[in-house]
């Protein structure tokens, strides 16, 4: 006679009685302890509110239960080398298919494409070819964690990234019943000691604007100065056309990044940030001096086609400047933590206190605010009152040491 897969016991409550089931286990034969089966039931995604009170019900939801995986992990062929590989792969994976569809433009092309190259470059040759997932165990994933401690090719706070990463993809193995839930896979982070952004002294900036008004290249010199102003991201500036120009104000309605394309930005947030007509006038000049046909209409075209310069162009140059400035070093420039980034810390920083703090979220880009609320809470006089502190704080530094 064959065994019953569980056991239902009917259990009184406070105000009504309970369905608990008790499941013996494939492998070992044993019962394990008692589950409840409403939350069996929601755990399969009937959530009507309505109370169990039928046995032939409860049969059914374990029953369920147990053919999805809920219980007991369904036996699978399939390795953890091969999950993994396939896990965040953007034309392939289920995962990313089933949390866009769900929650739309909730992984993008470039997060997604990052985590895999990880996988890829990290994971995948210190991975078993022969350990099957339904048998990854907290040893393994402690193994791999230590493997890539012990290659000093990556930070440790690029290791917490990669085990995080291989984490979601156990977590979706075990919602799938690929890999027993009852199992711990998850590793302890390493302990990472956060290298504040560093950023310039008010008589470092001024040296080196004087250097980059001078020697440097128009477009990077106007990018330094609206990153200075604005607090505007390098993919910000990489997507900006000249349609967003105002007479004196920009619209940040776009990033632009590799996979994704343009997008919208950070937080998926739309701001609108005063700027000097002056530096309005020539970043319009500097968009239509672009030799090559295009549909983007960008301010920092690309010599190479017109369109949208590299990921890496403006860190890349605005190193390169500071250090042909002879303001830092390149030692200098790694010990103090200094990149293009930095020049958002420094509008933020130097703003400070010369404005609300409410409106100088709104300007640097810290808030919610869509693009159809700006002229309701964002009215000229603030606009005006950011204006102003750009006068008062950074263009004054600039000017009074030009004419000192």
């Amino acid at each position: 006679m064959a065994i019953a897969p569980f056991t239902l016991c009917r259990i009184k409550g406070n105000e009504r009685f309970f369905y608990y089931a008790l499941f013996r286990d494939p492998a070992t034969g044993k019962r394990g302890n008692k589950k409840s089966v409403e939350v069996l039931k929601k755990a399969l995604g009937e959530y009507d509110g309505n109370p169990i009170t039928r046995r032939d019900e409860a049969v059914r939801i374990c029953q369920r239960a147990l053919q999805q995986g809920l219980v007991f992990s369904k036996p699978s062929k399939v390795t953890f080398h091969e999950y993994l590989a396939g896990f965040y792969d953007w034309t392939r994976s289920e995962y990313v298919k089933r949390k866009n569809l769900l929650q739309p433009g909730s992984l993008n092309k470039d997060y997604i494409h990052i985590r895999n190259n990880m996988i890829t470059n990290h994971v995948l040759p210190v991975v078993d070819h022969d350990l099957l997932l339904s048998e990854v165990t907290l040893d393994d994933v402690e193994r791999l964690q230590l493997s890539l401690v012990e290659a000093e090719k990556v930070s440790f706070s690029t290791i917490n990234i990669i085990m995080s990463a291989v984490g979601v993809a156990l977590s979706e193995a075990q919602r799938r019943g690929l890999l027993d839930r009852t199992k711990t896979v998850a590793v302890e982070p390493l302990y990472v000691v956060h290298k504040q952004r560093g950023i310039l002294t008010e008589d470092e900036l001024i040296r080196f604007m004087v250097y980059a008004k001078e020697h440097s290249e128009k477009r990077i010199y106007l990018a330094i100065l609206l990153s200075l102003l604005t607090g505007m991201r390098s993919g910000e500036l990489r997507a900006l056309k000249k349609s967003a120009l105002g007479e004196d104000s920009i619209i940040i309605e776009h990033a632009y990044a590799d996979h994704a394309g343009l997008k919208m930005p950070k937080g998926k947030r739309t701001r609108l940030v005063p700027c000097p007509s002056y530096v309005i006038d020539d970043l319009h000049a500097l968009a239509e001096s672009n030799p090559y046909e295009g549909e983007h209409d960008l301010v920092f075209w690309s010599k190479r086609g017109g369109g949208f310069v590299s990921s890496h162009y403006f860190s890349s140059r605005f190193k390169e400047e500071l250090i042909a400035s002879e303001v830092f070093t390149a030692e200098e420039l790694k010990e103090r933590n200094i990149s293009f980034h930095s020049l958002r810390h420094m509008a933020n920083t130097l703003l400070r206190g010369h404005v609300d703090e409410h409106i100088l979220r709104l300007t640097i880009g810290h808030s919610s605010q869509q693009l159809s609320d700006l002229y309701t809470h964002v009215s000229q006089r603030t606009l005006q009152a950011v204006a102003l502190a750009q006068e008062k704080t950074i263009l004054s530094l600039l000017e009074n040491d030009e004419t000192a």
